[in-house]
């Protein structure tokens, strides 16, 4: 297996060979509780939490120069201070096996690098790490999207009855497409809305929306990912304050196969769009 992490390459061939590798098992969290003056237990709802992926890391270099140099590459990534320091954050852990490449998300762990041992002297310094992973699920390391755009706004006269303020512009055609999560497991859906548009939404034939209240002019954007769990501007300020009340980040989530969703808002020139972006999903690594 070949291994990924801000950046730095690791397992395969590479200046950082893998040794030994234990993903270990994702906890589940069950709702058991007793049967009352009975034998047994009353099953609850059962809930995946976090696994530990451990590594044992030995470095393939010539000397311990080289060898502490390769593993200070990985450390810096490994205890990178702004992530560290971010509350809630996971960031990715790509690996390949077998031609593809997938990946996880969480947070780093432990890491011990290696010392002046007479191995490490030759360059095999050993290096062993822990990578808390956050999410029970693996995904795609490459992000899929879909784009749908928008049937322009038409004018007409007013209709009753009249509810302030009046306006002759109508809204926008909604217009439907199909999105193909290849995975066995449901994959958190990111939209990007871009302008101009007002009140533009995306709704799932399942029953979910993602929407937005308010304008955006044609140079602007809003990106809701439910996987990082946050709502930005095109500049990266904060938009959650823009959802709709119908919005629930959790919820918006593609089913395995084929999903119908549909693209709708107030655009009088038919040029906003909304990306459509997300990685399969698999249960397996």
């Amino acid at each position: 297996m070949r291994f990924r992490f801000g950046g730095v390459d690791f397992g395969g061939l590479s200046s950082l060979l893998v040794t030994g590798f234990d993903p270990g098992a994702a906890d589940v969290r069950d709702g058991d509780a007793p049967r009352p003056q009975r034998d047994g237990v009353l099953t609850g709802r059962d809930y995946l939490g976090g696994a530990t992926w451990a590594f044992d890391i030995i470095t393939n270099t010539r000397t311990l120069g080289t060898a502490l140099a390769a593993a200070a590459a990985l450390e810096a990534a490994w205890k990178d201070r702004k992530v560290r320091l971010s509350p809630l954050a996971a960031v990715p852990l790509s690996y390949e096996m077998d031609g593809r490449w997938r990946r996880v998300y969480g947070r780093p762990g432990k890491f011990v690098g290696p010392t002046g041992t007479v191995r490490a002297l030759q360059g095999g310094g050993s290096v062993t790490a822990d990578f808390r992973v956050t999410n029970p699920l693996s995904f795609d390391d490459d992000l899929s999207s879909v784009t749908l755009t928008i049937v322009p706004a038409s004018t007409g006269g007013l209709e009753a009855p009249l509810v302030a303020p009046l306006s002759t512009v109508r809204s926008s055609a909604p217009r439907a497409g199909l999105v193909v999560n290849t995975g066995d497991a449901p994959s958190p859906l990111g939209v990007t809305f871009y302008g101009p548009v007002t009140d533009p939404w995306v709704r799932a034939a399942a029953g979910w929306e993602v929407g937005l209240t308010g304008s955006l002019a044609y140079d602007q954007a809003v990106t809701v990912d439910p996987l990082a769990g946050t709502v930005t501007r095109q500049d990266g300020a904060p938009a959650l304050g823009m959802l709709t009340r119908a919005t629930r980040l959790s919820g918006t989530e593609l089913a395995p196969g084929v999903n119908e969703l549909t693209f709708g808002g107030t655009d009088p020139t038919g040029t906003a769009r909304a990306v459509l972006s997300w990685r399969n999903a698999h249960y397996s690594i």
